[in-house]
Protein backbone atom coordinates (compact mmCIF):
# COMPACT_ATOMS: atom_id res chain seq x y z
CA UNK A 1 0.00 0.00 0.00
CA UNK A 2 0.82 3.42 -0.56
CA UNK A 3 0.15 5.60 2.62
CA UNK A 4 1.57 8.52 4.03
CA UNK A 5 3.51 7.88 8.22
CA UNK A 6 2.72 10.29 10.92
CA UNK A 7 5.53 9.71 13.69
CA UNK A 8 4.17 10.10 17.27
CA UNK A 9 7.14 10.63 19.78
CA UNK A 10 4.67 10.00 22.84
CA UNK A 11 4.04 5.92 21.58
CA UNK A 12 0.09 6.10 22.40
CA UNK A 13 -1.49 4.05 19.67
CA UNK A 14 -4.93 3.35 19.22
CA UNK A 15 -5.97 -0.21 19.71
CA UNK A 16 -5.72 -2.07 16.13
CA UNK A 17 -9.31 -3.30 16.26
CA UNK A 18 -11.43 -0.31 15.81
CA UNK A 19 -9.76 1.54 18.59
CA UNK A 20 -10.39 4.96 18.86
CA UNK A 21 -8.16 8.07 20.51
CA UNK A 22 -8.74 11.37 20.45
CA UNK A 23 -5.40 13.78 20.13
CA UNK A 24 -4.44 17.51 20.06
CA UNK A 25 -2.06 18.77 17.20
CA UNK A 26 -0.14 21.60 16.85
CA UNK A 27 -0.91 22.41 13.16
CA UNK A 28 3.48 22.90 12.52
CA UNK A 29 3.75 19.53 13.98
CA UNK A 30 0.80 16.78 12.42
CA UNK A 31 -2.00 19.08 12.68
CA UNK A 32 -1.37 19.79 8.91
CA UNK A 33 -0.87 16.29 7.99
CA UNK A 34 -4.26 15.30 8.99
CA UNK A 35 -5.36 18.30 7.31
CA UNK A 36 -4.17 17.53 4.44
CA UNK A 37 -5.16 13.72 4.45
CA UNK A 38 -8.80 14.65 5.27
CA UNK A 39 -11.61 12.89 7.64
CA UNK A 40 -12.49 9.22 6.31
CA UNK A 41 -8.91 8.44 4.70
CA UNK A 42 -5.96 6.60 6.35
CA UNK A 43 -2.25 7.50 7.72
CA UNK A 44 0.54 5.06 9.41
CA UNK A 45 0.87 6.41 12.48
CA UNK A 46 4.59 4.89 14.13
CA UNK A 47 6.69 5.89 16.89
CA UNK A 48 9.44 8.21 16.89
CA UNK A 49 12.27 6.82 18.91
CA UNK A 50 14.32 10.06 19.80
CA UNK A 51 16.73 7.92 21.81
CA UNK A 52 17.54 6.13 18.09
CA UNK A 53 16.47 9.32 16.45
CA UNK A 54 14.50 6.69 14.50
CA UNK A 55 11.46 5.84 13.16
CA UNK A 56 9.92 2.49 14.25
CA UNK A 57 9.14 0.71 11.78
CA UNK A 58 5.95 -0.61 12.95
CA UNK A 59 3.01 1.08 14.04
CA UNK A 60 -1.03 1.15 13.29
CA UNK A 61 -2.97 2.43 10.29
CA UNK A 62 -5.50 4.55 11.76
CA UNK A 63 -8.73 6.12 9.56
CA UNK A 64 -9.25 9.89 10.94
CA UNK A 65 -12.84 9.77 12.03
CA UNK A 66 -13.18 13.48 12.50
CA UNK A 67 -11.03 16.84 12.76
CA UNK A 68 -11.90 20.41 14.34
CA UNK A 69 -10.47 23.30 15.58
CA UNK A 70 -9.91 24.31 19.33
CA UNK A 71 -8.17 26.68 21.06
CA UNK A 72 -5.51 25.71 24.08
CA UNK A 73 -3.75 27.65 26.07
CA UNK A 74 0.45 26.85 26.59
CA UNK A 75 2.78 26.73 30.40
CA UNK A 76 3.17 29.98 29.60
CA UNK A 77 -0.46 31.44 29.93
CA UNK A 78 -0.32 32.06 25.93
CA UNK A 79 -3.03 30.81 23.78
CA UNK A 80 -2.63 28.82 20.38
CA UNK A 81 -4.96 27.08 18.10
CA UNK A 82 -4.30 23.52 18.09
CA UNK A 83 -6.05 21.00 15.73
CA UNK A 84 -8.43 18.21 17.27
CA UNK A 85 -8.44 14.80 15.67
CA UNK A 86 -10.53 11.45 16.42
CA UNK A 87 -8.84 8.38 15.09
CA UNK A 88 -9.77 4.84 14.54
CA UNK A 89 -7.02 2.11 14.35
CA UNK A 90 -8.15 -0.47 11.76
CA UNK A 91 -4.36 -2.91 12.57
CA UNK A 92 -1.24 -3.03 12.79
CA UNK A 93 1.40 -2.31 9.98
CA UNK A 94 4.35 -2.00 8.95
CA UNK A 95 6.42 -0.37 6.59
CA UNK A 96 10.28 -1.46 4.75
CA UNK A 97 11.29 1.62 2.70
CA UNK A 98 10.60 5.15 3.46
CA UNK A 99 11.01 8.72 1.40
CA UNK A 100 9.84 12.22 1.99
CA UNK A 101 7.48 14.05 0.25
CA UNK A 102 8.09 17.86 0.96
CA UNK A 103 7.64 18.31 4.73
CA UNK A 104 6.17 14.50 4.75
CA UNK A 105 7.41 10.92 5.31
CA UNK A 106 5.74 8.60 2.66
CA UNK A 107 6.12 4.65 2.29
CA UNK A 108 4.76 2.69 -1.09
CA UNK A 109 5.36 -0.53 0.55
CA UNK A 110 3.12 -0.52 3.75
CA UNK A 111 1.49 -4.26 4.50
CA UNK A 112 -0.92 -4.78 7.44
CA UNK A 113 0.55 -7.49 9.49
CA UNK A 114 -1.52 -9.69 12.22
CA UNK A 115 1.16 -10.00 15.14
CA UNK A 116 -1.22 -12.20 17.30
CA UNK A 117 -1.72 -14.82 14.86
CA UNK A 118 2.51 -15.09 13.97
CA UNK A 119 2.84 -15.26 17.83
CA UNK A 120 4.65 -18.73 18.09
CA UNK A 121 7.30 -16.77 15.48
CA UNK A 122 7.26 -13.57 16.41
CA UNK A 123 6.13 -13.38 19.68
CA UNK A 124 5.11 -10.03 20.69
CA UNK A 125 2.92 -7.61 23.45
CA UNK A 126 1.62 -4.53 22.13
CA UNK A 127 1.27 -1.25 23.34
CA UNK A 128 -1.58 0.29 21.53
CA UNK A 129 -4.67 0.93 23.00
CA UNK A 130 -3.41 1.15 26.51
CA UNK A 131 -0.60 3.05 28.45
CA UNK A 132 1.73 0.62 30.77
CA UNK A 133 2.10 2.68 33.71
CA UNK A 134 4.01 -0.09 36.30
CA UNK A 135 4.31 -3.35 37.61
CA UNK A 136 5.79 -5.42 40.31
CA UNK A 137 7.46 -8.97 40.74
CA UNK A 138 6.81 -11.30 43.31
CA UNK A 139 8.79 -14.05 44.39
CA UNK A 140 7.76 -17.54 45.71
CA UNK A 141 9.83 -19.58 45.01
CA UNK A 142 12.67 -20.34 42.11
CA UNK A 143 9.21 -21.86 39.79
CA UNK A 144 6.92 -18.72 41.05
CA UNK A 145 7.61 -15.46 39.79
CA UNK A 146 4.87 -13.98 38.79
CA UNK A 147 5.16 -10.22 37.13
CA UNK A 148 2.13 -7.56 36.97
CA UNK A 149 2.31 -5.01 34.53
CA UNK A 150 -0.89 -2.44 34.75
CA UNK A 151 -1.91 0.66 32.58
CA UNK A 152 -4.94 2.29 31.47
CA UNK A 153 -7.22 1.92 28.91
CA UNK A 154 -6.56 5.08 26.35
CA UNK A 155 -10.37 4.85 25.31
CA UNK A 156 -12.29 4.17 28.16
CA UNK A 157 -10.12 5.20 31.36
CA UNK A 158 -10.03 1.58 33.11
CA UNK A 159 -7.43 -0.23 34.49
CA UNK A 160 -5.70 -3.15 32.56
CA UNK A 161 -3.14 -5.33 32.96
CA UNK A 162 -1.34 -8.25 31.64
CA UNK A 163 0.45 -11.08 33.69
CA UNK A 164 3.03 -13.84 33.63
CA UNK A 165 4.71 -15.98 35.26
CA UNK A 166 8.87 -16.55 34.74
CA UNK A 167 9.20 -19.15 37.34
CA UNK A 168 11.91 -21.98 35.89
CA UNK A 169 12.87 -19.31 33.36
CA UNK A 170 14.97 -16.74 35.12
CA UNK A 171 15.90 -15.81 38.07
CA UNK A 172 14.43 -12.96 40.59
CA UNK A 173 16.63 -10.26 39.89
CA UNK A 174 16.27 -11.51 35.69
CA UNK A 175 12.22 -10.98 35.64
CA UNK A 176 12.48 -7.61 37.98
CA UNK A 177 14.55 -5.89 35.45
CA UNK A 178 12.57 -7.71 32.63
CA UNK A 179 9.40 -5.68 34.23
CA UNK A 180 10.43 -3.00 33.79
CA UNK A 181 12.59 -3.25 30.59
CA UNK A 182 8.94 -4.18 29.10
CA UNK A 183 6.90 -1.41 30.04
CA UNK A 184 9.57 0.72 28.70
CA UNK A 185 9.92 -0.85 25.48
CA UNK A 186 5.92 -0.34 25.13
CA UNK A 187 5.89 2.87 26.18
CA UNK A 188 8.79 3.40 23.20
CA UNK A 189 8.18 1.12 20.58
CA UNK A 190 4.33 0.70 20.91
CA UNK A 191 5.60 -2.93 20.55
CA UNK A 192 7.68 -5.11 22.77
CA UNK A 193 9.15 -8.19 21.06
CA UNK A 194 12.78 -9.84 21.82
CA UNK A 195 14.65 -6.90 20.27
CA UNK A 196 13.06 -4.36 21.83
CA UNK A 197 12.75 -5.64 24.92
CA UNK A 198 16.81 -6.36 24.81
CA UNK A 199 17.51 -2.45 23.69
CA UNK A 200 14.67 -1.45 26.80
CA UNK A 201 16.53 -3.79 29.41
CA UNK A 202 20.48 -2.70 28.17
CA UNK A 203 18.91 1.58 28.69
CA UNK A 204 17.21 0.91 32.11
CA UNK A 205 20.35 -1.23 33.76
CA UNK A 206 22.15 1.70 32.58
CA UNK A 207 19.96 4.39 33.87
CA UNK A 208 19.95 2.59 37.04
CA UNK A 209 23.69 2.02 37.28
CA UNK A 210 23.90 6.02 36.99
CA UNK A 211 21.56 6.49 39.60
CA UNK A 212 23.46 4.65 42.09
CA UNK A 213 26.32 6.16 40.90
CA UNK A 214 25.07 9.79 41.40
CA UNK A 215 23.45 9.43 44.61
CA UNK A 216 26.44 7.70 45.92
CA UNK A 217 28.75 10.29 44.30
CA UNK A 218 26.60 13.49 45.56
CA UNK A 219 24.77 12.17 48.51
CA UNK A 220 21.46 12.44 47.07
CA UNK A 221 19.55 9.42 47.98
CA UNK A 222 16.24 10.67 46.69
CA UNK A 223 17.35 9.92 43.07
CA UNK A 224 18.18 5.92 43.46
CA UNK A 225 16.36 4.22 41.32
CA UNK A 226 14.86 6.69 39.00
CA UNK A 227 14.79 6.16 35.42
CA UNK A 228 13.15 7.57 31.91
CA UNK A 229 10.89 4.62 32.49
CA UNK A 230 9.47 5.98 35.84
CA UNK A 231 10.58 5.21 39.67
CA UNK A 232 11.52 1.75 40.31
CA UNK A 233 10.52 0.24 43.87
CA UNK A 234 12.89 -2.39 45.35
CA UNK A 235 14.97 -2.69 49.19
CA UNK A 236 17.69 -0.11 48.60
CA UNK A 237 15.17 2.44 47.43
CA UNK A 238 12.52 1.69 49.86
CA UNK A 239 14.79 1.95 52.81
CA UNK A 240 16.62 5.27 51.20
CA UNK A 241 12.92 6.90 51.06
CA UNK A 242 12.31 5.74 54.48
CA UNK A 243 15.60 6.51 56.36
CA UNK A 244 15.72 10.30 54.50
CA UNK A 245 12.13 11.08 55.90
CA UNK A 246 12.96 9.78 59.12
CA UNK A 247 16.27 11.53 59.52
CA UNK A 248 14.68 15.15 57.80
CA UNK A 249 12.19 15.15 60.57
CA UNK A 250 14.09 14.44 63.33
CA UNK A 251 16.52 17.36 62.36
CA UNK A 252 13.76 19.37 61.75
CA UNK A 253 11.97 18.73 65.78
CA UNK A 254 15.90 19.33 66.50
CA UNK A 255 15.38 22.66 65.29
CA UNK A 256 17.63 22.49 62.79
CA UNK A 257 16.88 24.39 59.38
CA UNK A 258 15.43 23.47 56.12
CA UNK A 259 18.68 23.05 54.46
CA UNK A 260 20.87 21.89 56.87
CA UNK A 261 18.06 18.92 58.34
CA UNK A 262 17.67 17.90 54.29
CA UNK A 263 21.68 17.87 54.06
CA UNK A 264 22.10 15.82 57.48
CA UNK A 265 19.15 13.80 56.37
CA UNK A 266 20.96 12.68 53.05
CA UNK A 267 24.48 12.00 54.50
CA UNK A 268 22.82 9.90 57.08
CA UNK A 269 20.61 7.85 54.72
CA UNK A 270 23.96 7.34 52.52
CA UNK A 271 25.67 6.17 55.36
CA UNK A 272 23.05 3.42 56.57
CA UNK A 273 22.40 2.13 53.16
CA UNK A 274 25.99 1.49 51.98
CA UNK A 275 26.34 -0.09 55.69
CA UNK A 276 23.25 -2.31 55.40
CA UNK A 277 23.51 -3.54 51.70
CA UNK A 278 27.54 -3.93 52.35
CA UNK A 279 28.38 -1.43 49.28
CA UNK A 280 31.74 -1.32 48.65
CA UNK A 281 33.62 1.56 48.40
CA UNK A 282 35.15 0.49 44.93
CA UNK A 283 33.55 2.71 42.20
CA UNK A 284 33.10 -0.06 39.81
CA UNK A 285 32.22 -2.56 41.91
CA UNK A 286 29.50 -0.77 44.24
CA UNK A 287 27.68 0.10 41.37
CA UNK A 288 27.03 -3.45 40.24
CA UNK A 289 26.50 -4.46 43.80
CA UNK A 290 23.64 -1.61 44.07
CA UNK A 291 21.72 -3.04 41.20
CA UNK A 292 21.96 -6.00 42.52
CA UNK A 293 22.06 -6.69 45.85
CA UNK A 294 20.54 -3.44 46.38
CA UNK A 295 17.75 -2.78 43.77
CA UNK A 296 17.08 -6.69 43.33
CA UNK A 297 17.93 -5.95 39.01
CA UNK A 298 20.68 -8.38 36.91
CA UNK A 299 22.01 -6.94 33.88
CA UNK A 300 23.16 -10.31 32.28
CA UNK A 301 22.25 -10.69 28.62
CA UNK A 302 20.44 -13.40 28.23
CA UNK A 303 19.59 -16.02 24.85
CA UNK A 304 17.15 -14.36 22.46
CA UNK A 305 15.32 -17.48 22.53
CA UNK A 306 14.36 -16.77 26.31
CA UNK A 307 13.25 -13.35 25.83
CA UNK A 308 11.43 -14.90 23.16
CA UNK A 309 9.78 -17.54 25.80
CA UNK A 310 9.27 -14.54 28.15
CA UNK A 311 7.34 -12.70 25.91
CA UNK A 312 5.32 -16.17 24.76
CA UNK A 313 4.13 -16.35 28.42
CA UNK A 314 2.06 -12.81 28.45
CA UNK A 315 -1.00 -12.17 26.33
CA UNK A 316 -0.93 -10.12 23.42
CA UNK A 317 -2.67 -7.48 25.00
CA UNK A 318 -4.98 -6.82 28.49
CA UNK A 319 -8.13 -7.76 26.24
CA UNK A 320 -7.34 -10.89 25.92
Amino acid sequence: MHMLIMPVANGVLPRPQGGTITGMFIIENGGQLLLDVGVGREILICPWIAEEQALYPVGVIVRIMNIWNQTAVDDNGVEMPVLMAKLEGRGHARWYTMRTTGNYIYSSDVEYISLNKIRKEYPAISGAGWTPQGGYTEFRDKSDIPITIYGVDLETGEQVSIKANLGGLVELEQAHTIEHSIIRALNTYGLCTARTLIKALARETDELKKSVEFSIKHTMPEVLGLTASGACGNPMTNLAQFYLAKEFVSNIQAGKSLNESIDKARRSTMSQLTEEIGLTMNQGIRVLQGLKKGMAHDDTVLKLETYKRVIGRFPFEPWE
